[in-house]
């Protein structure tokens, strides 16, 4: 048996700034679970600025209609 320690590098694109490298024997499984809790943080946040948005529209809407 090789018991050299293999590295895979991941393309991250402009988004991760380059590379990544991880083990060979790394837990992916832990990786894509810490990747998708960014994701769904990040969805939460867009969300939520959304939801705002939506509220300050009608807001503004609303009294722009009662002001003419």
């Amino acid at each position: 048996m090789n018991d050299d320690k293999k590295d895979i590098t991941i393309e991250t694109g402009d988004a991760g700034k380059g590379t990544s490298v991880i083990a060979d024997g790394a837990n992916t499984e832990e990786l894509e679970e810490r990747a998708l809790s960014v994701f769904s943080s990040e969805r939460n946040e867009d969300m939520t600025a959304l939801v705002l948005c939506l509220i300050t529209t009608f807001l503004v809407l609303l009294f722009t209609k009662w002001m003419v």
